[in-house]
């Protein structure tokens, strides 16, 4: 039995999808019918034709040899007459059967070859397209990730400055009250100050008064 990946058109993942459905050479592509071909998952109408044609010119042309190979050989002594008494062959036109075979032959062969550039286009798109698709899902990743970051550093940036005008709100409130506490401590001390003076010169004039009044009670005494 032949190998199914040796049949043009079928790659290891058909080789693989049509294994799975119970065929497994080219005989059993010759042996289905196209509409069990069509079963098996991406072999539409047209692919499937084409393969079974394909395999049934392929089983013929294995056949073909074991044919020939059965023809008894010919005699010695036959040869040896047709040696010795050479003739003039005449080409014999070929029967309106073999052309036809050979005709239909020619076509299954095209169909084959078409059918087998048709499959590896087919899986050579499919490559491209899984190749463009995880392509572009890296991409979208890697943007959404570069998003994710800028996000994320725009919001620390933003939190950066909110501290920082807190703390020049807070410093400017701080050098507002220190400058409102030194002014209220130099009127507390100005302030006290002046009392102190105050009770001082109370005190000189109290001296001043008993001072008088003691001079004036010696010379009332005299």
């Amino acid at each position: 039995m032949t190998p199914i990946v040796k049949l043009p058109g079928v790659g290891p993942a058909l080789a693989k999808a049509m294994q799975d459905h119970g065929i497994r050479s080219v005989e059993d592509v010759a042996a289905r019918s196209e509409a069990e071909l069509t079963q098996v998952p991406r072999l539409g109408a047209a692919r499937a034709a084409s393969l079974k044609a394909a395999a049934q010119k392929m089983a013929k042309e294995g056949a073909a040899p074991a044919s020939a190979a059965s023809k008894p050989a010919a005699s010695p002594r036959r040869q040896t007459t047709a040696a010795r008494k050479p003739r003039t062959a005449r080409a014999k036109p070929a029967p309106a059967k073999a052309v036809a075979a050979a005709k239909e032959a020619a076509q299954s062969a095209a169909k084959a070859v078409k059918a087998g550039a048709s499959a590896a286009a087919e899986d050579t798109r499919e490559s491209v397209h899984s190749a463009v698709a995880a392509a572009e899902a890296a991409r979208l990743a890697a943007e959404e990730k570069a998003a994710k970051a800028e996000a994320k550093a725009a919001k620390a940036a933003k939190k950066a400055k909110a501290l920082m005008a807190e703390f020049a709100a807070a410093k400017e409130k701080a050098s507002s009250k220190a400058v409102k506490e030194k002014g209220k401590a130099k009127k507390e001390i100005a302030k006290e100050k002046a009392k102190e003076k105050k009770i001082l010169s109370e005190k000189s004039d109290d001296k001043k008064k008993k001072s008088k009044n003691k001079k004036n009670k010696k010379k009332k005494d005299k």
